[in-house]
């Protein structure tokens, strides 16, 4: 693993945005961006909001530079889109509780906004404390005792190495015991972050896992039942093209689950899945010392072609609730209020199915899980999890 040639660049990415209607003489806070380049001109930007991920260019066969990540080009794009490329925590993934806040790995999603209005604050929706150390980016963040207990403190360390894999190392220690499942949500397109469902819908997938939680499709809540993946949409042990009919054949309209990875030991560093994209001949293999794997392929960015009826429940129909909606105008309405434009990088639109994510993790349902792996942390411990995207290329030959 060799960075010592890296060339890491720093500049400003924007200005954390001052709370709604406080005025201040203070000057703002800056957002920071990295620049990371290694001696093949492999590059990756990261900025300090939420240490996110905002940019990996890649090479194909033909040695052509591409963004397979998707992303933003201004603070603006993140404050209205949240977990874009961003460490998601305290908890990744929903946790069927009452107790406890969920972080789902969905974007423009209705109780993301009341969270994100109503002030909660999580570790993609703040500014990270961010230098650079022998070649390599380091982050922190304090996460006060608020809606879990005790203070976390959580260090990530970001390294490109020359053979284009990007290390990330997530450290934290609590006050109290906490619940704490830490991970990155990164979606990513290997033929390019703007390419579309069309080429998603090439790519080749196989994830390390013989067994999946059940979740309930309308919520994605993990209700706990493990059940092997033989003979289900989840048996990818095999490769596996994620083609249309793949896709829409799933309960969800595509991929939106928790596998468990293969292993002798929960917590030992393995391979977890790999994904090729073979026109361009662009892969990715993702490593963790985690035992479970998010599997999402972007069934929830905006969808404007399709028209969905709506849920006479979920709407306030004027005490009309007994009228019969047959107008297909109405429908178009109502799905158009609802559908929400995401305007990425150089202004490109991201719909439905343009990207996927691979997001190692402890399990979602652990904390109500007796025989599964511990997500509590209690004070004196150290939380550990590393993890990598190591990018490469498949020759023709």
């Amino acid at each position: 693993m060799s960075f010592k040639d890296t060339l890491i660049e720093e500049d400003g990415f924007g200005f954390v945005p001052r709370p709604r209607g406080i005025v201040s003489s203070k000057s703002r806070e800056i957002v920071r961006r990295y620049t990371m380049t290694n001696k093949n001109k492999g590059i990756v930007r990261l900025i300090s909001w939420g240490a996110s991920i905002q940019s990996i260019k890649i090479p194909n066969r033909d040695g052509k530079l591409a963004d397979v990540v998707l992303g933003f080009d201004d603070m603006d794009g993140y404050l209205k889109n949240r977990y874009m490329g961003s460490i998601i925590g305290r908890v990744a993934d929903r946790i069927p509780t009452h107790l406890n806040i969920n972080y789902p790995s969905t974007i423009n999603h209705e109780t993301e906004k009341d969270y994100l209005n109503d002030g909660t604050v999580a570790f993609d929706n703040v500014n990270w404390h961010s230098q650079i150390v022998n070649n390599q980016v380091v982050m922190s963040h304090l996460s006060r005792d608020e809606v879990y207990p005790g203070d976390v403190l959580t260090q990530i360390k970001y390294t490109w190495t020359d053979d284009n894999q990007l290390h990330i190392n997530i450290r934290a220690t609590s006050t109290k015991s906490t619940v704490i499942n830490i991970t990155n949500y990164c979606l990513f397109n290997l033929a390019g972050h703007g390419t579309s469902s069309k080429e998603l819908k090439k790519h080749v997938l196989s994830v390390n896992a013989d067994s999946w939680i059940f979740t309930d499709v309308k919520h994605h809540v993990p209700i706990g039942i493990i059940s092997p993946v033989d003979c289900t949409s989840l048996e990818l042990r095999l490769p596996v093209q994620l083609n249309q009919r793949r896709l829409f054949d799933i309960p969800g309209g595509g991929y939106n689950h928790n596998l468990f990875i293969n292993s002798p030991s929960c917590w030992c560093y393995r391979f977890h899945a790999r994904i090729l994209h073979p026109t361009s001949g662009r892969f990715l293999e993702v490593y963790s010392n985690h035992p479970g794997l998010r599997v999402y392929t972007g069934n929830e960015l905006p969808h404007p072609e399709c028209v969905y009826p709506p849920d006479l429940k979920d709407h306030e129909w004027g005490g009309c609730q007994d009228a019969q909606i047959n107008s297909l105008e109405t429908t178009k309405k109502v799905a158009k209020r609802e559908t929400m434009e995401i305007y990425g990088k150089e202004g490109i639109p991201y719909r439905r199915h343009g990207a996927f994510a691979l997001s190692p993790q402890n399990y979602p349902s652990a904390v109500n899980g007796k025989y599964l792996p511990s997500c509590m942390l209690h004070p004196g411990e150290i939380y550990v999890h590393d993890m990598t995207y190591k990018f490469g290329v498949l020759s023709k030959d």
